[in-house]
């Protein structure tokens, strides 16, 4: 083999020498190693973010549960409706109706009304209670049911001296009022000169001090 084969040979194998060391070629070279370790790094970091995120989910949640919010507005509590006797066959809601005595009616002389501009015909008489249970209902417990006199009747109580208006006070007037709702069996009137009767034309059917 002459000088020029020989040189030849020569950087061939010192040619694939230099490969077998460059970051290149080969399976088992370092590169691969380094490139598994990164790999490795990254999964693990993702294991500690879901595990973050998870424990901050679930504290969040417990929060959550343990507040309670009352958004419910508070209701008054109305004292118990009664009803207001309102002539022989009728009852009226003593906390949204008035009893109206239609004096000079002969179809329909005792009607329910919502209104106190339904009860102001000219022998009207506007009844808003007929016994202290019906103050009571309107928030008034302890005060007297009380008839104011002053109109005229109609018909066969003409007369007579009826009530103009019934209505729930502190006390009657025992001048000018009488006292409605009283107990015929007990006879409790506030006045111990008064007996307690049947009304027959100051408001008929009611019970009263007389």
């Amino acid at each position: 083999m002459n000088r020029f084969s020989t040189a030849m040979l020569a950087a061939f194998v010192v040619a694939c020498s230099g490969a077998d060391n460059s970051g290149l070629l080969g399976d088992s070279g370092s590169q691969p190693e380094q490139d598994a370790a990164v790999v490795q790094h990254d999964a693990a970091s993702t294991d500690d973010v879901v595990t973050v995120a998870d424990a901050t989910t679930e504290d969040v949640h417990e929060q959550d549960a343990s507040v309670v919010i009352d958004a419910a507005p508070d209701v008054p509590v109305k004292p118990a409706d009664s009803k207001i006797q309102c002539g022989p066959q009728t009852a009226c809601s003593a906390q949204n109706e008035v009893c109206c005595w239609h004096q000079s009616s002969t179809t329909k002389p005792y009607e329910c009304v919502t209104s106190l501009n339904s009860c102001a015909g000219m022998y009207d008489v506007p009844v808003t209670c007929t016994t202290t249970d019906n103050c009571a209902s309107q928030g008034n417990a302890g005060y007297q049911c009380c008839a104011a006199g002053g109109n005229f009747g109609w018909g066969t109580c003409s007369s007579y001296e009826v009530a103009s208006g019934v209505s729930c006070k502190a006390s009657c007037d025992l001048q000018t009022e009488w006292e409605i709702g009283c107990s015929i069996q007990k006879q409790n009137c506030s006045d111990s000169l008064q007996t307690c009767v049947t009304s027959k034309c100051t408001l008929p059917g009611a019970t009263m001090c007389y």
